[in-house]
This record gives structure tokens, C-alpha cells and sequence, in this order.
């Protein structure tokens, strides 16, 4: 028997819909983009002609007014998530929201109370969770191959010409610390399975643009971790583990990017080098096929929308909630608030209401079309 195929509608066509979500979603037997909007005309011309979508619309409202869009994906600037999220399960759709959940955590607790009380599919979009990688480090941790855990090291960094102004930006949603961390801060609890408990975070503009930044952390299982993120170097996305008994390294734009190494192995092991090249040439037949439809990257998006289809159909639960969306926003907000104070910021303390924008800026400043 054949599963149906769910409809889809993109609300929201800038880069990271164009670039990551409808190339995964065009190769996924299972869905359908049936349908996209922007406010934008020229942009949304130009992805609905790129990917074959017949019905456009320039309201993401009349989107959810359309009856054969059964899920939307929630691709817009993240001061704009909670309004178009909300509106979505109004409308009765299923609802996928790309990372950050929202702008602030008033907001997050919004869309969950709403999501409880609604009998529709709702995910938050960490696409790192499903990536090939770091399922087999999560999976070594799990298992206790790394003995007890002491220290986790993280680093993405980016480079992309002509950001939109609102990508830089804090208040407008923007900056490292929505924008890259928060797919680590996620990570640091998915791989760990402990929360976190205080930040500390040094950027280079500390109250307004926040394009390059390091974090620290102690989390609830004692464990230290120690992160850099930018926007304005290479493309750069890698995790590691190291506990008593050895680590585990991943780069996440590698086919043959997971090392585990034993602390019984010697640095500079010839076995161990040997290992690994073995290992390159074990993973190549396969990797280069993995790199021709697009890497282990863009398949972790696929397997993201793969995962939430399948939720979908069985009427269950996603894994990545918006609890899991929530917990991470919290750190980022926290982040932010280390960096403009100076001084270390126990994340727990953030409550409910608070965000680490509003303090510095007018209510809605700056605010952009939804859509960019």
C-alpha cells in the first residue's frame, strides 16, 4: 500500500528555504510543495519557477486559506514566527518552524500552550539532529564508549555576501546567536542529554550586531563546553566529545567527518592514522554519492522532513518539539545577555517574559516584511 503524499506550503522563500528546505523536500517521495508565499514578488517568482510550485501567493495568509495545503513550513524572519505559526494552527494545519522558535520566550510559551490544545503536528527545525554524524556520535555517547564526559568543543562559522540587514541584528532577529548557535546550543543538550546551566559569551559588537562570538557553559551533568560562531569567515560546522575513555570528533561537511579515538591511543598513533584512512576509503564509494545529491547536510534536512511526514501520518508526536525549541532559545537569550553585561548569566533565571533584545530597542523597531 502506498502512503499518501502530504501537501505542503512554504511560507517565507529566502535563503535557507531556496537553498536547504525545498532541494531536501523535491528528492522526499513522501511530500508535495504544493503551494508558496513571500511578500516579495520577484523572489517569489523566481523559487516558485526554480521548483515548479503553480500557486503563489504574496499573503501567507491567503496560503493558509488554500484547502489542498495540509502543512506549512514556517521559513520567515524569526520576529515574524510566532504571528505566522499561531495563524497557522488557526487555520487547522500541521506546522514546521525553522530555528529560532521565536524572538523571545513570552512568545515561545504562546505557541506551545496553542499547540497543546490543537490535535496538529508541530516541529521545531534543528536539521543537526538528523544529520548521519552526529545520530552515530549521539549513539557513542549513548552507549558510553567516551567513558564519563568531561568537555564538548563546537565551532560554526559562515560566510555569506549580502546579508539582509535584519541577519545582523539582535533585535530584528538576527546575529550569530540565532542565526548559527542555536543549532549548537540545541546539540549541547541532544548529545549530552543534561541541561544547560550558565553561559558566558564574549562578542565583538556586544549590544547591537552580533556577527562573531565565543560561549562557554557548565551544564547540569558537570560537563564544560566551549563554542565559537561566525558569520564572517569559512564555512566551518564541527562538534567533539571528549570524555575519560576517548572522544569523538565530528565535521558535519565531510562524508568521512566522525573520528572516535580511545585515550589509550597515543597521539599521532600510526595505527590510528591508519585507521582512519581506511576509513576514508571504506566511506568513499558511498560518500560520492551522497555529495552528488547534495551531502550529508542537505540530507539531514530531508530526514528532518522525513521524520515530520511520518509524525504527520501516524497522528504522533515530532521528536524535536517546541519544548526542545524553547530550551535552546533560552540559552541564545541568555548568550546575549552574557555578552552585553560582561559577566556570566545562570540560564534558568531567564523568565518566562524576559528576552535579551527588548531591553535595548523600542517594541518592534526595525520591523521587515515577513518573508525576508
Amino acid at each position: 500500500m502506498t502512503a499518501r503524499v502530504v501537501k505542503l506550503g512554504l511560507i517565507g522563500c529566502g535563503r535557507v528555504a531556496e537553498t536547504y528546505h525545498l532541494p531536501a523536500l523535491r528528492k522526499l517521495a513522501g511530500a508535495e510543495v504544493v503551494a508558496v508565499a513571500d511578500l516579495d514578488p520577484q523572489r517569489l517568482r523566481r523559487v516558485a519557477d526554480r521548483f515548479h510550485v503553480k500557486r503563489r501567493y504574496g499573503n501567507f495568509v491567503a496560503l493558509l486559506e488554500d484547502p489542498s495545503v495540509e502543512a506549512v513550513a514556517v521559513c520567515v524572519p524569526v520576529q515574524f514566527h510566532a504571528e505566522v505559526a499561531l495563524t497557522a494552527l488557526e487555520a487547522g494545519k500541521h506546522v514546521f518552524i525553522e530555528k529560532p522558535l521565536a524572538l523571545s520566550l513570552a512568545e515561545a510559551d504562546r505557541l506551545i500552550e496553542r499547540a497543546a490544545q490543537v490535535p496538529r503536528t508541530v516541529m521545531i527545525g534543528f536539521n543537526l539532529r538528523w544529520h548521519r554524524l552526529l545520530r552515530q556520535a549521539q549513539a557513542l555517547v549513548r552507549h558510553g564508549a567516551l567513558g564519563p564526559l568531561e568537555l564538548m568543543r563546537t565551532a560554526f562559522t559562515s560566510h555569506h555576501e549580502d546579508v539582509p540587514e535584519w541577519r545582523k541584528r539582535r533585535e530584528l532577529g538576527g546575529g550569530v546567536f540565532f542565526e548559527l548557535a542555536v543549532h549548537h546550543f540545541d546539540l549541547w543538550r541532544f548529545l549530552l542529554r543534561s541541561e544547560v546551566e550558565e553561559v558566558f559569551a564574549v562578542s565583538q559588537s556586544p549590544r547591537w550586531e552580533d556577527e562573531t562570538a565565543t560561549v562557554t557553559a557548565r551544564l547540569a551533568n558537570g560537563v564544560l563546553v566551549t563554542s565559537i560562531f561566525s558569520q564572517r569567515t569559512n564555512e566551518r560546522n564541527e562538534v567533539e566529545v571528549y570524555g575519560r575513555a576517548g572522544y569523538v570528533r565530528v565535521s558535519c561537511y565531510r562524508f568521512d567527518g566522525l573520528e572516535h579515538v580511545s585515550s589509550s591511543s597515543p597521539p599521532g598513533d600510526v595505527r590510528t592514522r591508519l585507521r582512519q584512512v581506511a576509513h576514508t576509503l571504506k566511506e568513499l564509494p558511498q560518500g560520492a554519492l551522497r555529495m552528488r545529491q547534495g551531502g550529508d547536510f542537505i540530507a539531514s534536512y530531508q530526514a528532518e522532513w522525513r521524520h515530520f511526514i511520518d509524525a504527520i501520518r501516524r497522528g504522533a508526536p515530532a521528536e524535536c518539539t517546541l519544548e526542545d525549541g524553547r530550551r535552546a532559545l533560552q540559552v541564545a537569550l541568555a548568550a546575549m545577555e552574557s555578552a552585553s553585561l560582561g559577566r556570566p548569566v545562570r540560564v534558568a533565571r531567564l523568565p518566562g517574559g524576559d528576552t535579551a533584545v527588548a531591553g535595548d530597542f523600542a517594541p518592534g523597531a526595525g520591523k521587515r516584511n515577513i518573508g525576508e
